[in-house]
């Protein structure tokens, strides 16, 4: 669950009111608390108390332990702290080594800043489960804490002792590498555990080890001198872990916890594992064979036995490059720290780059192209469960949800971001929306596109390729979505065309290079795949005059092209679309032309109107078709072929009918080409038959069939369709027969009568009506 509004203004309120001011008890309840049990002592400081009646007599749990109570409101706050505020429970783990770092590191300052870091082993941070116990301590030889500091810090909810560290260094450049500020970090533990005790011991000379215990309810007690004594100085954490928790109690678990929240912390930490190693011993069933005199005995046979072996084991191995200057790192760390961060030990990165920012925001990041798709993107482009970016603050991983830190496009794009200037809520799992992160954003869009630029200029081509392969329906969303970036996007978009060979690409930039002289626009055409885009009509009107032609194979491609109007000043034009203007003779000389062809064939044109009503828009004759009979195009706001099918999908996926979507397929506009013979013999047809045979009513439907084939289209009902074949070749069948049946006439030549021998068989054959 999230911290909601209430929640929110619980604590407002309470701050409001006092509930988190320091208060000084009442003298006579002072005074009773002494006079009940001699050896407790009381402390006129109560950070948690609402107002003077809440503090309430002190009660001895055990020798020299001092309790303290709360009113119910401050109870309610610290309930909501923990239960409200935190959206997975799993987070404890990295709060509390976030604080055992902060300590840490708080120690390796103070002792640069004394001059005896060198006398100090550098500090580290353990971590232990005991099952017969149920608890999991944590351990850290940190700067530990004095019982004031367990008082301010541990008492009172939303100190933060870091914070106070921080201010008290002043404003400068101190080299201290601390996370926590918010103070409520510590009572993440209670997400896990039901009891929570903290034994600790200031580093400050003459320092006493105290333990501060509480189980989160309504008191805390602090006992001078208990547990387990420290060494030097540090803190322990110890967690009796909630019936619930029991799975924090498997070394793996936490092992896995510590990998993804706190690998690149900066201090050692440890976890306390079984560890089964095998060892070659030798066998003592094994049989010994004498050696012969004057040799030596033979080793003795060996076999393997497995050894158990309990101890700490080191997690964070990985470095985080990214804090280093980018000369310092090989393109073998490269690879290597991407291979593990993201766990991609079979990828090798097509491209990465490094950079800081520093000024008004500082934020290190490393960003990877992938070299493959990765696999959770391959089922859906813009998986919610895909990580690709990882937000740090101080090396602790913060998330990899963030929507606003990079544009969705760029989703296949891996790597890291740290910053402390990125505006997180209180329990550090939400960004928030900030001028911070506006700043960041367009960095990270910026750098991204230089990573593809570079992939781009490499020499070895196949490179880009394997990038466009993989990534390129990314940077189609870029075109569409992205209008601050798309000007940088478009150079990157490749098409296939009809001047490529097999799969080859070819981008904006050669086309314009290549373009024939005169040739005022770019042309392409929207198909199915390449092969139908080559069989396109209306891209045929292009092709014959020499032009290159741009096939747009995808759904999406259509959706994009619309918010690419021009390139490089040149106007982007699809071929299919009626009123293609190819800017070979003026436009009023072009009009004349259509309307001629219109004239001269108006019998054929009315014919295909009136046969075709509630198929077709209209029908015009054209010269522009090569090799075609006819082609359906559409109107300049009219849906492609591809288009519409697509459409149609999406409609039937959510549930509704593609009856409906069939009103954009009316907007279709037949050409017709009227020097092709199919169309001339159509006309011959109508004149010798007559508009009312159903001859030429079958011919011109089939006409259109053909056109709408090969434009992309499907044939709306497929049996009438094949009935018009069969009727077809039915025809032509039967005129081939006929042409067979004629009878042959044979013509004698007048030559000199001969004699000639018949020979007349023994049995006379049985005549018939073939032989008659």
């Amino acid at each position: 669950m999230k911290l909601t509004q209430a929640a929110t203004l619980l604590i407002a309120s309470a701050i409001a009111v006092g509930a988190f001011v320091p208060s000084v008890p009442s003298t006579q309840r002072m005074m009773k608390a002494s006079n009940t049990v001699e050896s407790s002592r009381t402390i006129a400081f109560n950070p948690l108390a609402m107002s003077d009646s809440a503090v309430v007599d002190a009660e001895t749990v055990e020798e020299g332990a001092e309790t303290y109570e709360f009113q119910a409101e401050v109870g309610r706050v610290m309930d909501i702290i923990i239960n409200s505020l935190y959206s997975n429970r799993d987070v404890f783990l990295r709060e509390l080594v976030s604080n055992a770092a902060d300590a840490c590191d708080k120690k390796r300052f103070l002792s640069i800043s004394d001059g005896d870091a060198a006398s100090l082993a550098k500090p580290e941070i353990q971590i232990k489960s005991d099952k017969d116990a149920m608890t999991i301590t944590i351990e850290d030889s940190g700067v530990g804490m004095t019982k004031s500091e367990l008082q301010n810090n541990l008492g009172r909810i939303a100190q933060s002792g870091t914070k106070k560290f921080l201010e008290a260094l002043g404003e400068g450049s101190a080299d201290v590498n601390l996370i926590g500020q918010f103070g409520v970090g510590f009572y993440s533990a209670y997400l896990v555990a039901d009891k929570v005790e903290v034994v600790t011991k200031s580093m400050q000379p003459g320092s006493t080890q105290y333990k501060w215990s509480s189980d989160a309810s309504n008191s805390y007690t602090i006992t001078e001198g208990a547990g387990e004594p420290i060494e030097g100085s540090g803190t322990r954490l110890i967690l009796h872990l909630k019936d619930n928790a029991m799975e924090y109690m498997e070394p793996a678990k936490l092992e896995d916890l510590l990998q993804h929240y706190s690998e690149f912390v900066e201090f050692p930490i440890s976890v306390w594992k079984e560890k089964t190693e095998y060892k070659q011993v030798p066998d003592p069933d094994a049989e010994v064979e004498e050696p012969a005199e004057g040799e030596e005995p033979p080793e003795p046979k060996m076999k393997t036995v497995p050894e158990t072996t309990e101890g700490y084991e080191l997690m964070n191995t990985n470095k985080p490059i990214w804090l280093r200057s980018p000369s310092e790192v090989t393109e073998e760390e490269y690879k290597d720290f991407y291979q593990s961060a993201f766990r991609a030990t079979y990828d090798e990165p097509l491209a990465h780059t490094h950079f800081s920012l520093e000024g008004q925001i500082e934020c290190k990041s490393v960003l990877y192209i992938p070299g493959m798709l990765p696999f959770e993107l391959s089922k859906d482009m813009f998986d919610e469960d895909a990580r690709n970016i990882r937000l740090y603050v101080k090396r602790v991983f913060i998330n990899d949800k963030f929507e606003d830190i990079v544009p969705r496009w760029l989703k296949f794009v891996r790597g890291v971001v740290d910053s402390q200037d990125l505006p997180l809520n209180v329990s550090r799992e939400i960004l928030q929306k900030s001028k911070v992160l506006s700043i960041i954003n367009k960095r990270l869009v910026r750098k991204s596109l230089d990573m593809v630029r570079e992939i781009e200029a490499d020499e070895d081509d196949s490179k880009y390729i394997m990038f466009w392969n993989n990534f390129g329906k990314y940077l189609k969303v870029g075109v569409i979505e992205d209008q601050r970036n798309k000007d940088d996007i478009v150079p990157l978009l490749r098409f296939l065309s009809s001047s490529s060979d097999g799969e080859e690409y070819t981008s904006l930039d050669q086309y314009v290079e290549n373009m024939k002289e005169g040739q005022k626009q770019i042309y392409y055409v929207t198909a199915d795949g390449k092969d139908k885009a080559k069989m396109s009509p209306a891209a045929e009107k292009v092709r014959s005059r020499g032009y290159e032609v741009l096939y747009l194979t995808e759904p999406l491609d259509e959706i994009m092209i619309e918010s690419v109007t021009e390139f490089k000043e040149f106007k982007l034009a699809d071929v299919s679309k009626e009123g293609l203007d190819l800017g070979e003779e003026d436009k009023e000389e072009r009009k004349k032309t259509e309307e001629k062809l219109n004239e001269d064939h108006k019998a054929v044109k009315e014919f295909l109107e009136a046969a075709l009503a509630g198929k077709v828009q209209k029908v015009k004759m054209t010269d522009m078709l090569a090799e075609s009979p006819a082609a359906l195009v559409q109107s300049a706001y009219g849906m492609s072929p591809t288009m519409q099918k697509y459409m149609k999908a999406q409609n039937v996926a959510a549930g509704g009918s593609d009856a409906g979507m069939m009103g954009s397929f009316n907007q279709a506009v037949l050409e017709v080409n009227p020097a092709h013979p199919i169309v001339q013999d159509l006309e011959r047809m109508i004149g010798s038959q007559g508009e009312e045979s159903e001859k030429p009513k079958n011919f011109a439907t089939l006409l259109y069939d053909v056109a709408a084939l090969t434009s992309g289209y499907d044939i709306e009902d497929s049996g009438d369709f094949a009935q018009r074949i069969l009727s077809l070749m039915t025809a032509k069948a039967k005129d081939d027969v006929k042409d067979a049946e004629v009878e042959a006439t044979v013509v004698v030549p007048d030559v000199p009568e001969v004699e000639a021998t018949v020979e007349v068989p023994d049995e006379p054959e049985e005549k018939s009506e073939e032989n008659v």
